[in-house]
């Protein structure tokens, strides 16, 4: 089958390209490899529709794995004898081919020659469409009825809006109102029944398109033409009210979120279209998306009947807008959820711990915000409410915009052991105190996680709360400051950002710790948020001395004393550092400070001083200008021409 064994092994190796077509005069052409101007721009004169027409052999690129090539097609090709009326088309440097017949330029009624059957030409098709925009897609389609269906299938397998559906009906079915939509500049199409609609209206769209669906985002807000509610309830009729009627094979489904519709197009609409939502959502639904609003009714209804139906079985993402810790409470509970993996979701309560602890596949956890009345709770109460166990696949936990650091402590106090653990990141919003930001450190180095798989920890607060506002020379109360040493337990460690309002210590005892407990870490980002009273404690000799001892490291942020710098130290070079945060680092000479930077990173692309210039700018106005004269500098690095180097 194939003589060339050369060829063959690329075939066999390799299996999809991303290729252009398009439909010309005198029919279908495929023209371009990926990479056309080595094949065009050589010679004057060439012409796309002469392409597939010209015999050619021409070795393009040979790299360390495999030979690739591009071969125009004609029935005979020079060099290889047997393969007959195929061209390949090979994405360069890579093992990615397709084998293309020439017949995609012969005359429409050209017999496919037999020997591509064996081939799988379909699937190859089926590859190439899948590759192309909607356009070329569809032009493809409409080229030879071999490729209709793979055609169809590109061109319906993601949607953004009803607008497909609308165009598949009757034209003399509509009643269309232009309407004028909230913080639009256009006016928008909603489609009313001019008439009945009877089964037959709907064949069209059932039997020729609804299958292909496979994604489908119900986006209305920046739509043409919207469908009525009558509309829908119609087509809820003429299906017999089957869920998932209208896209039977939809994988992945996200429904128009309440709030905006209530705000585009009036409660009344909100409201009413949410019964409609089963109406796309089929048994085959792996990933749901949707925003509940607490003041509709139908849409909570809708929703619970879908749960409870247990249609959704072999969901595996579901992400949860609701702004009603209660309703989610409910929802979740309402079905066993055996296949689900990633859980994003606006809030919950205590309780509902309990029942996401016994889910067994679940993998990502992500909530998006938690009150903090929720989730204060006494030491008895936390051992009462505690599951034991559970939890089993949790790998991935988030927790975004909660009320206080306290709020993200009670959180983590209600969960059992999460041994399988590999990612945590918390953000509060409000600053909090030193003894928060030890509570949470405390509790997450306590018995939560298991060392042996901890990988990554992010830990910040935000910007609302009181701001002390201290003056030079003023007697400032002593605060203890937060102590990161209960972290070293987490050897396995490659990822570790923290953020906090309060003054965290680094020592030279920490330096040496880190360098034992995170050997393989690649980010080490621990700063003030804000700037802090206490002078750092340690100095540049720590930042080589840590450097030296944890050969990964990319991403550096650590407050500490430059003034001691003189440019003349070499503890390097450390190429692979890109990045320096040195958040309210002191420094006395600039010019120093840049000469120990190119020596000792010379690759550093960024350097992070945002810790100046915020609450305290009366206070540290002259350690900001310093480290922006420095930050200045390491921009210019990068913005010079390499040519201009070169000539210097």
């Amino acid at each position: 089958m194939y003589p060339d064994r050369e060829c063959a092994q690329i075939f066999n190796q390799t299996f999809i390209v991303l290729a252009q077509t398009f439909v010309a005069s005198g029919g279908f052409q495929l023209l371009q490899s990926l990479y056309p101007s080595r094949a065009q721009g050589r010679r004057r004169g060439y012409s796309p529709a002469n392409a597939c027409f010209e015999m050619r052999w021409r070795r393009l690129v040979s790299c360390r794995h495999c030979i690739t090539y591009l071969i125009f097609s004609r029935p005979c090709i020079r060099g290889i004898q047997g393969l007959g009326n195929q061209m390949f088309l090979l994405r360069l440097g890579t093992y990615k081919s397709i084998v293309v017949p020439s017949f995609f330029s012969s005359p429409t009624n050209a017999k496919m020659p037999v020997h591509l059957f064996d081939l799988q030409i379909p699937a190859v098709i089926r590859s190439i469409c899948d590759h192309l925009d909607r356009r070329s897609a569809l032009a493809m389609s409409l080229t030879r009825r071999a490729f209709l269906d793979p055609g169809l299938d590109s061109v319906w397998y993601s949607l953004d809006s009803f607008e497909p559906l609308l165009a598949c009906l009757p034209t003399d079915l509509w009643r269309i109102e232009e309407k004028k939509i909230r913080d639009r500049s256009t006016l928008t199409s909603v489609y009313y029944l001019n008439r009945a609609l009877v089964p037959s209206d709907a064949d069209r769209y059932l039997k020729g398109y609804a299958h292909r669906i496979r994604h489908l985002k119900a986006d209305i807000y920046n739509a043409k033409r919207i469908p009525s509610v009558e509309l829908l309830q119609a087509l809820q009729v003429v299906t017999y009210f089957e869920p998932g009627a209208l896209a039977p094979n939809i994988r992945t489904f996200d429904w128009i979120p309440g709030n905006r519709i209530e705000r585009k197009f009036s409660l009344e609409y909100s409201n009413n279209i949410q019964p409609f939502m089963p109406l796309f959502v089929g048994a085959k639904v792996t990933e749901l998306t949707f925003n509940m609003k607490s003041c509709l009714p139908l849409q909570a209804l809708t929703l619970l009947s879908m749960a409870n139906a247990k249609r959704l079985d072999l969901l595996k993402n579901l992400y949860l807008g609701s702004d009603t810790a209660k309703f989610a409470d409910d929802y979740l509970k309402c079905s066993t959820w055996n296949h689900l993996k990633r859980l994003q979701i606006k809030t919950l309560l205590p309780s509902t711990i309990l029942y996401l602890a016994t889910l067994p596949q679940l993998s990502m956890l992500s909530i998006n915000s938690l009150k903090a009345n929720d989730w204060h709770i006494s030491a008895t109460e936390r051992r009462s409410r505690r599951p034991i166990e559970g939890f089993s696949c949790l790998r991935e936990l988030g927790i975004a915009d909660a009320d206080t650091v306290s709020t993200i402590t009670g959180f983590l106090q209600h969960l059992p052991t999460l041994n399988k653990l590999e990612a945590l990141d918390g953000m509060a919003l409000a600053r909090c105190s030193s003894e928060e930001g030890q509570d949470v450190i405390d509790t997450i180095a306590g018995h939560l996680l298991n060392p042996d798989n901890f990988q990554r920890l992010g830990l910040f607060d935000g910007e609302t709360g009181p701001i002390p506002d201290y003056e030079p020379g003023e007697d400032n109360e002593y605060t203890p400051p937060i102590t990161i040493a209960p972290l070293y337990v987490f050897k396995r460690l490659n990822y570790i950002a923290m953020g906090l309002s309060q003054w965290i210590s680094i020592t030279p005892d920490d330096i040496a710790q880190m360098r034992t407990a995170w050997a393989e870490v690649e980010t080490l980002d621990i700063v003030e948020n804000r700037l802090v009273d206490p002078a750092p404690l340690i100095d540049h000799t720590h930042l080589l001395y840590l450097l030296d001892g944890c050969p990964s490291l990319v991403k550096l942020g650590l407050r500490f004393d430059a003034t001691r710098i003189s440019g003349e130290e070499t503890g390097g070079p450390f190429y692979q550092l890109y990045e320096l945060n040195i958040g309210g680092s002191t420094i006395s000479s600039p010019i120093s400070v840049l000469k120990f930077l190119e020596t000792n990173f010379p690759q550093l692309e960024r350097l992070d001083a945002s810790s100046f210039g915020g609450d305290f700018e009366h206070v540290h106005n002259m350690y900001r200008a310093r480290w922006k004269e420095v930050k200045d500098a390491v921009t210019e690095w990068w913005e010079v021409p390499e040519d201009a180097v070169a000539g210097n």
